[in-house]
């Protein structure tokens, strides 16, 4: 029974050359010490690259995308497909919606600076009519109370 591919050819040729590296190390250091778990482990794990990269099959990058591919099929039965737009590369919005978001985003950016704008100047306008209101009632006091 054979796999489908789910490799490139430059992501199978990467992990071929890394599998032997690291198997070619892991020998190498059992040799030294045949006692030696580090390089066992490395040979297990380079020999396991380099049968992903003559067969251009990882069976773990399979298992993850059916696991993300039934997450978002679930996601898909709720309405909601930005899971799956995002994870297979397409953009899920249409040039119409991104213009209108961005004019949405536009007004709302110069209506709340408007609106800032409008309250700082009430502030000012209630300070300085408070000042006003303030230097004429110490005129009037020294006028009643001139010491």
């Amino acid at each position: 029974m054979m796999q489908e591919t789910n490799l490139s050819e430059k992501n199978a040729f990467c992990r071929f050359a890394m599998g032997t590296s690291l198997t070619a190390f892991g020998i190498a250091k059992v040799s030294r010490n045949p006692n030696c778990t580090a390089g066992r482990l490395m040979i297990a794990f380079g020999a396991m690259k380099m049968a992903e990269g003559i067969f251009k099959y990882c069976p773990t990058k399979a298992l993850l995308g059916s696991s993300m591919q039934g997450a978002m099929n679930n996601d898909n039965s709720n309405g909601n497909s930005s899971m799956q737009s995002m994870f297979s590369g397409q953009n899920s919005m249409s040039s119409e919606q991104i213009g209108k978001l961005m004019k949405d985003f536009s007004s709302a950016i110069s209506g709340n600076m408007s609106g800032s704008n409008t309250t700082a100047s009430k502030q000012s306008d209630s300070s300085t009519s408070n000042q006003n209101s303030s230097e004429s009632k110490s005129s009037t006091n020294k006028a009643q109370n001139p010491s």
